[in-house]
């Protein structure tokens, strides 16, 4: 009678503990022969995969054959770094379709190991199921596109391969325009029926020719591995602007939804993928600045505007420390008196690296920073202790204006620093202005034109700058703590044209009846300033009365008006 070995047996019960969880888990193991070509399966893995190892001839071929084809790139990348030795281990994270056409998300790990004996090389590992994780992961919630996350991943294989094997590729930004208005007008419930219906619009478009992700809020991105002519991609963007032209049918409404698109090609704009969102980003805003629903291609010189913006952000953090701060001061003149009745106060940066730079341009990069916020503080602080020491000097003015961005009346102690600071300086709240353009009545909330409300209550004036140029509704004239208009310059540039003739004329009108000031930005000449008192406009601003002063020099004005009284 043989004698059984306790080694053997314990082996043997080793294995069915092994057989045991491997049948119980969600996973199964696979083993590749490279110098034969032969595959092993578990029955785990058939279950899960729906394919044996007689669907192909080595596990390149198979993951090729199950992998989802907007993951094939990524998969087969990741299985030919180890292949290669560049990664000690392969692990890779993909979606396979199943027989039955089911999207399963699965986890691929393993190592090739050397049988020096035999001479043979066996790649083997474990395939795991991780659908249920996977969706909580890589998938956005409300769209189930891939998340940003999960995109950016996509993004960065996809930019190996072209480098790698001299393609190119291509990266579209997507930006829905004015869907905070839907939101604050329809409900954010709309709002996220139309980035439904938007992502499922623009994938029938893409059918096949890229893959769209959401990267977050109202921003999506289509990601285009591999393209041979930048026709392609003119197309893929057309396509996407016609398909908006048909409106969203959403709970009884017909809802319009347009787009603005930026795009960045691979790996010639850049070969970092964060470069290449900021790229595709910033072509995205030339788009909204351009009059949105439309598309732009990131080039050379808009790189140089790129690079620049990013110095601007760098130097504007030490701006107030360095003092490089300006403020000038430009009056705001009633024609028939020639009397001084308001002063703007009007910001002005002087850096050491980049010179004098425009208001238009800095102001929308501290917007983006948010450093606008600690700029508009120190603003405020230096006009109200000038304001006060005017005053003191007896100096006569009505109201002194300060430009304010809709990110600091967003802010949740804007109401409290403004009217502190008044106090502060000993200045009663119906001396201060407020300039906000129209833009900044769409942008803020409900919950901040109560603050608004609150604001003017207490005394603030609220004017509207640059009327006409933005969404120009009397709406705002109606609803809204309006107590001055500011006509755009372009409207004044244009006098002689018989509609600005006809807004001006209304808008004089409107005056009277709403008792609010009108006053005519950008006059230059004796003409347009003639003309305009003709319609009954006589409060004046302008380098015909004045260009914006320093303080020494706008104090001498103010003296010598003081004089002639």
């Amino acid at each position: 009678m043989y004698k059984i070995n306790k080694y053997y047996l314990r082996r043997i019960e080793t294995n069915k503990i092994f057989r045991r969880a491997f049948s119980a888990g969600d996973f199964g193991i696979w083993e590749w022969n490279i110098n034969t070509d032969e595959v092993f399966l578990s029955e785990n893995f058939k279950k899960i995969s729906e394919y044996d190892s007689n669907f192909t001839k080595n596990m390149v071929e198979f993951i090729s054959n199950i992998v989802y084809e907007e993951d094939k790139i990524l998969a087969i990348n990741d299985l030919n770094e180890h292949i290669c030795g560049i990664s000690a281990f392969y692990q890779s994270t993909f979606r396979i379709k199943s027989k039955n056409g089911d999207i399963k998300w699965v986890l691929f790990r393993g190592k090739i190991f050397k049988n020096r004996l035999k001479k043979e090389s066996l790649f083997s590992g474990v395939m795991s199921d991780i659908t249920n994780n996977k969706l909580l992961e890589g998938c956005d919630s409300l769209t189930k596109l891939p998340n940003r996350n999960f995109f950016l991943q996509k993004l960065n294989n996809s930019l190996k391969t072209a480098i790698s094997q001299y393609k190119k590729g291509a990266l579209i930004y997507i930006d829905i325009d004015n869907l905070k208005i839907i939101n604050d007008n329809l409900g954010h419930q709309i709002g996220d029926l139309i980035m439904i219906q938007f992502s499922k619009s623009i994938s029938i478009i893409l059918s096949g020719r890229g893959e769209l992700g959401r990267l977050g809020g109202d921003e999506f991105a289509v990601l285009i591995h591999e393209f041979n002519d930048m026709k392609t991609i003119k197309e893929i963007c057309s396509d996407i602007h016609e398909s908006l032209k048909q409106p969203f049918k959403i709970m009884n409404n017909h809802i319009y939804v347009t787009a603005s698109l930026g795009i960045s090609v691979f790996p010639d704009d850049s070969s970092d993928t964060n470069e290449l969102l900021k790229f595709c980003d910033f072509a995205m805003y030339k788009s909204k600045y351009m009059g949105k629903n439309m598309s732009t291609f990131f080039d050379k010189q808009m790189s140089e505007h790129y690079f620049r913006k990013i110095l601007i952000e760098s130097e504007l953090k030490n701006s107030i420390i360095n003092n490089e701060f300006k403020i000038f001061y430009q009056p705001q003149i009633d024609a028939l008196t020639d009397k001084i009745i308001g002063i703007e106060a009007l910001l002005r940066w002087d850096n050491a690296k980049l010179g004098k730079v425009s208001p238009n341009e800095f102001i929308p990069i501290a917007e983006n920073t948010e450093f606008i916020v600690e700029i508009g503080e120190w603003v405020l602080d230096r006009v109200l202790k000038l304001a006060y020491t005017w005053k003191e000097k007896g100096y006569e003015f009505n109201t002194i204006s300060v430009n304010i961005s809709p990110i600091q009346i967003k802010k949740v102690n804007f109401k409290e620093t403004l009217l502190n600071d008044c106090a502060k300086h000993n200045i009663p709240p119906c001396l201060l202005e407020m300039e906000i353009t129209e833009g900044t009545l769409i942008e803020i909330c409900k919950e901040k034109i109560k603050v608004l409300n609150e604001l003017s209550k207490s005394g603030v004036n609220i004017a509207i700058d640059d009327f006409g140029t933005g969404y120009s509704s009397l709406n705002y004239l109606i609803n809204f703590p309006v107590s001055t208009v500011k006509i755009d310059k372009t409207f004044i540039d244009n006098i002689e044209n018989k509609k600005n003739i006809a807004l001006i004329r209304s808008l004089t009108d409107l005056s009277k009846s709403f008792e609010y000031k009108i006053i005519a930005e950008g006059v230059e000449t004796k003409e347009q300033m003639d003309l305009l008192i003709s319609l009954g406009c006589n409060l004046i601003q302008g380098y015909y009365l004045s260009k914006p002063l320093p303080e020494n020099e706008f104090e001498e004005l103010l003296k010598n008006q003081n004089l002639n009284v």
